[in-house]
């Protein structure tokens, strides 16, 4: 919660920079020696301002949204945070987007906590995404596709460290000793001769995390969408239906040795 202190401490001295700013005519000049006490006491009329947008920050940031049924972690071929976050992702994006896209990526060390079983809050959901990504749909060559692969298949086969993996949505990748054997995009089977669309955050699209093959697109969509935004949006949605987070691994990074 250290950016939410951040942020109320902005808003306070912003309250009060407005407050004080008045133009001010100097009249009289003087100066003295005065002694300063090394006990400074908190700023009764700052608080007393700070203190209500405080309050109603914390109160926002406790709201329990809804549940999860499963621990959400992030993993290596494949984590259930990934899977959770990268499927509501591509789903937004492709009920609100101009252009179909094909399938999403994301990455494992932008998921920054797990969302452990239990409650899920406003505020754990920004200590997950603290960023304010925005999501895109960048449509990239045949050349750039296979870079991609290369990419989660290096990805994936890395040990279990932290940003080891490849979140992924409408995307799976098979493999045997390391070596890809099969992959299907948006339910086909994968063309070498094809442009892919593929929906990510505004942070990867720019190469981020070393995401090269997104530079220099073919085209590129802004949707306006924050990351943040729509996982909250989703998970207040599954509450209204009365249904808890809950998912298991299904495979679609999977490496057969």
């Amino acid at each position: 919660m250290a950016n939410l202190t951040k942020y109320i401490a902005l808003l306070g001295v912003s309250i009060l920079l407005i407050a004080c700013n008045k133009t001010l005519q100097i009249t009289d000049a003087n100066s003295s020696n005065e002694s300063v006490s090394a006990n400074i006491e908190t700023s009764t009329f700052a608080d007393s301002i700070i203190a209500p947008y405080r309050d109603s920050m914390k109160a926002s940031m406790d709201e329990v949204l809804n549940e999860t049924l499963v621990d959400l972690e992030v993993g290596v071929p494949e984590g259930l945070l990934g899977d959770f976050v990268t499927d509501l992702t591509f789903d937004r994006a492709r009920n609100e987007a101009k252009s179909a896209p094909d399938f999403c990526v994301l990455n494992n060390g932008g998921l920054r906590t797990p969302v452990l079983k239990g409650p899920i809050t406003r505020g754990k959901i920004f200590e997950l995404m603290p960023f304010e990504n925005e999501i895109v749909i960048v449509e990239i060559s045949a050349d750039k596709m296979l870079d991609l692969i290369e990419y989660v298949r290096t990805k994936s086969l890395m040990g279990d460290s932290r940003k080891a993996g490849v979140p992924v949505s409408n995307f799976r990748m098979q493999m045997s000793n390391g070596k890809v054997t099969h992959i299907m995009i948006n339910n086909h089977q994968y063309s070498k001769q094809k442009n892919y669309k593929v929906v990510t955050t505004d942070y990867l699209a720019n190469g981020g995390d070393n995401m090269n093959f997104f530079l220099n697109p073919v085209s590129i969509e802004k949707t306006g969408l924050k990351l943040r935004d729509i996982i909250i949006d989703h998970v207040i949605e599954l509450k209204k239906r009365n249904i808890a987070v809950n998912l298991a691994l299904d495979g679609r990074i999977h490496n057969a040795e």
